[in-house]
């Protein structure tokens, strides 16, 4: 099987942004969320991604890898644009997921594209609460001055596994890889007229502090950022061609954050840009990029 390219879907949020450029042209409403691999996402094939699941089955996602609940693709890959803050949320754990949503949970992780002066991240608290300080806190609207705001820039990595308290801050453009959930529980939402979710919020939240970015771990072709039972992601700074094997056993992704290049698979290629996000099927077997100034995400599941 040859590349496949996921055309973006577009989705708009309260608190998204106009300006989507250099990866999307820029927009006339608020756009949050730009989605690659949702069931619903048109590809280069003529078809959606559930379609081409369906129609291809271990040939595309690997020997070893099976489809997410509900026959869904197993990650979820995104671009985040804030123009204003996210809600404080907690994302359940796949048993509490499972057993109270019918649906996995939601381990997920951000690499900064992107930042404003001043934007930020919060993820944990500055120091541990007990269960009844944060219900409070959230009763006396001081939820977000509990949580641990860390400065954010561009090429950081943040790990936020599931029952982790975190937000999104305005300002930045994010590449989002996450186990395909969308159950989300709001602590907090700034006052906006939107459901709150305290209990389940409560049931599943960590109340300690959050580690911070990521240190990536160097190796040969670039720097792992993040490998966990969901997802691996390594990131690649191309200064010229690179040759990879697919995985027989795995499907690769192939996220396209900075400049432009090539990619090659058997006698065919293809140009690749940022703001692409590229699926390299099981049995595609050699493919090459080269690129002078290009930054790809490689992203797939571990074994």
């Amino acid at each position: 099987m040859k590349p496949v390219r996921l055309l973006p879907r577009f989705v708009e949020r309260m608190w998204g942004a106009k300006e989507l450029a250099p990866w999307f042209p820029n927009s006339t409403v608020d756009i949050g969320e730009v989605w690659f691999t949702a069931d619903e996402n048109e590809t280069s094939e003529g078809v959606t991604l559930r379609a081409l699941m369906q129609r291809d089955g271990a040939a595309l996602l690997g020997t070893a890898v099976q489809p997410a609940y509900g026959g869904r693709f197993p990650i979820l890959v995104k671009f985040l644009l804030t123009r204003q803050k996210l809600s404080i949320q907690v994302h359940p754990d796949d048993a509490y997921a499972e057993e109270y949503e019918g649906s996995p949970g939601k381990t997920e992780m951000w690499y900064v594209l992107r930042a404003d002066e001043g934007a930020t991240i919060a993820a944990g608290f500055r120091q541990a609460m007990q269960p009844e300080e944060l219900r409070r806190a959230v009763v006396e609207s001081t939820v977000e001055e509990k949580l641990e705001w860390w400065p954010a820039a561009a090429g950081e990595t943040y790990f936020v596994p599931a029952r982790t308290v975190h937000a999104v801050g305005a300002g930045l453009a994010i590449c989002e890889i996450q186990q395909n959930s969308d159950v989300t529980y709001r602590l907090w939402d700034y006052g906006r007229p939107r459901e709150l979710h305290v209990d389940s919020a409560l049931a599943v939240a960590k109340l300690g502090p959050h580690p911070g970015p990521v240190t990536p771990v160097p190796f040969g072709g670039g720097e792992l950022l993040v490998s966990c039972p969901y997802f691996a992601t390594e990131r690649m700074d191309l200064k010229g061609l690179i040759e990879w094997r697919s995985d027989t056993g795995r499907f690769h992704l192939l996220v396209a954050t900075r400049g432009s290049g090539t990619l090659t698979a058997g006698a065919s290629n293809w140009r690749v840009r940022q703001g692409e996000c590229w699926l390299i099927p099981a049995n595609c077997g050699t493919y090459a990029i080269d690129g002078a100034n290009l930054e790809i995400l490689r992203v797939y599941v571990p074994a």
